[in-house]
């Protein structure tokens, strides 16, 4: 048999492999072939588009050095490009040790518990969530200090975890645990998406029927009636996702709820493909669906040459396209690719073993990860834009920890200790019981205090009192009655008996007028 010369291309090629095949070898290729990607990339991509103002620096305050202001644009982006290249590097070669691992155990088969546990630090995660985008909808009333918007108005990031939460709960209350398969609920595709939908939309109805007197008036004064008839259909039914330069009328977050009701139209069939899927295959399914999230967020980049942009502090005269962004963060599709993401995360901690458990990391570690993301935008030391820093490394480390906090909820200490045991505090267990509320009315309650129109209208003045320094105090008082409405919204909405019994009448007849009975 002829060998190949030692200098020859067949030669190379062959050592290539060889080299490539060894077991250390093959762990650390990946690394090198991300790293090597994304370092290339940090020398091509610049780290921002937007020229910053000769007063202020790249957006810093006038306290900064010049020295190191250049050095934070210089260095800041392409080291921290290099850190997550090393961070996929590895939990690629932990998912390819894993999968070695369990090819060679074989599966086993597990004992499920009599009945799943409940984690209530998912309820406190939803509230954090909440305050922070509630908060970043009207820090601009209480603040002017450049440091602090770009801290709190991060929004357009921190809300695809409120996606991946909605399909990380959905999964575990629709599948079995310790096994391949769905429950009874994954049976009616149609009770399924009904169910769900009417979960948070006679709470939108009411809200909007109490605040429909300020909306209508503003559309009627402003727009004409109908201006006001369209944007009223389109919130009533939740369509405003479908219409990214109407998405925000009238309650301006509720677009999310039309997101993902889109999405709770296709999960169930999503859930029955994930549900039968090892943990080999839900960790590619993982790795495909944020290839997804991320590549209409390159393309908007690429297109639109805003790799450094930070979207919060923009509006739409000094976006370079905001009729483009909107399609994008506002998309049903991508609400359905996140949602699919954090069913999937489930999934694979509800197939642990006791081994997994064991072995899973501490969930203060993603947690001190996305926190230090959010402080290195807003000092202007990272520049990547809002949607590359969402799909790219906000929500992977999210859905960490989403997964770990999971592990040390229902492992055999509980939450005891860690992160579980502060968000199971009973002062955050009460606020995530009503955060929902306090979802749906912050938007119309900010509009009372702070839209023009109507708070001129109401108050002779808008409320506004922006502070150079720190946050004016009337921002208290917002939240302060927020919290109240959504108490009460709970208390007297969402509790009653009444009510329960018209939403699942209600909810019976549209299943059985869909064919879903």
């Amino acid at each position: 048999m002829a060998t190949a010369a030692p200098g020859s291309r067949r030669g190379t090629t062959a050592r290539a492999k060889a080299w490539a095949c060894r077991p250390g070898n093959r762990r650390c290729l990946p690394k090198l072939l991300l790293f090597g990607a994304l370092a290339a990339a940090c020398v091509w991509l610049p780290p921002t588009s937007v020229p910053s103002p000769p007063s202020s620096p790249a957006g810093l305050e006038s306290g900064d050095t010049p020295g190191l202001v250049a050095s934070l644009q210089r260095f800041g982006t392409p080291a921290f490009y290099a850190v997550v290249a090393v961070y996929y590097g590895m939990a690629w070669s932990q998912a390819q040790a894993l999968k070695a691992e369990e090819d060679s155990a074989g599966e086993t088969k597990l004992e499920a518990p009599v009945k799943k546990p409940r984690i209530a630090a998912l309820d406190s995660l939803r509230f954090v969530l909440i305050a922070y985008i509630a908060s970043g909808h009207f820090i601009f009333t209480a603040t002017s200090n450049k440091f602090l918007l770009r801290l709190i108005t991060q929004i357009n990031v921190v809300v695809g975890a409120f996606f991946v939460i909605s399909g990380y709960v959905a999964a575990y209350t629709t599948t079995e645990l310790a096994q391949r398969k769905g429950s009874k609920r994954l049976d009616n595709a149609v009770e399924f998406a009904v169910s769900r939908i009417m979960g948070h939309w006679p709470l939108h109805l009411f809200v909007l029927l109490v605040f429909a007197p300020m909306f209508l008036w503003v559309d009627m004064k402003y727009s004409g009636p109908s201006v006001a008839l369209w944007n009223g259909t389109i919130s009533a039914f939740m369509l405003q996702a479908w219409f990214p330069t109407s998405a925000e009328v009238w309650n301006a977050p509720t677009w999310f709820l039309s997101a993902l009701t889109v999405a709770m139209c296709v999960l169930c069939y999503a859930l029955r493909l994930l549900a039968g899927q090892k943990k080999a295959e839900l960790r590619r399914s993982l790795v495909l669906l944020t290839v997804l999230a991320l590549v209409p967020k390159i393309a908007y980049s690429w297109d639109l040459n805003c790799w450094g942009i930070m979207e919060g502090t923009l509006n739409a005269k000094t976006h370079p396209n905001y009729a483009l962004f909107n399609q994008l963060r506002f998309s049903p599709y991508g609400a359905l690719v996140e949602v699919l993401m954090g069913s999937t995360a489930c999934r694979l901690v509800m197939l642990d073993t006791p081994k997994h458990a064991e072995t899973s990391g501490s969930s203060m570690v993603p947690m001190i990860g996305m926190l230090a993301i959010l402080l290195l935008r807003a000092t202007v030391t990272v520049q990547i834009n809002d949607m590359i820093i969402r799909s790219g490394i906000f929500i992977p480390l999210w859905i960490v920890l989403l997964m770990r906090i999971h592990r040390e909820s229902v492992g055999p200490e509980g939450p005891s200790k860690g992160l579980p045991r502060l968000l199971c505090m009973r002062l955050l267990n009460f606020l995530g019981g009503i955060s929902f509320p306090i979802f749906i009315v912050h938007g119309p309650i900010g509009q009372v205090f702070y839209k023009k129109a109507v708070a001129q209208a109401l108050f002779g003045q808008v409320l506004a009192s922006p502070q150079p320094n720190g946050v004016h105090w009337f921002f208290g008082v917002y939240w302060a009655v927020v919290l109240v409405a959504a108490w009460l919204v709970q208390k007297m909405f969402l509790e009653s008996k009444s009510v329960q019994e018209v939403s699942k009448a209600s909810t019976q007849f549209l299943v059985k007028l869909l064919g879903g009975a």
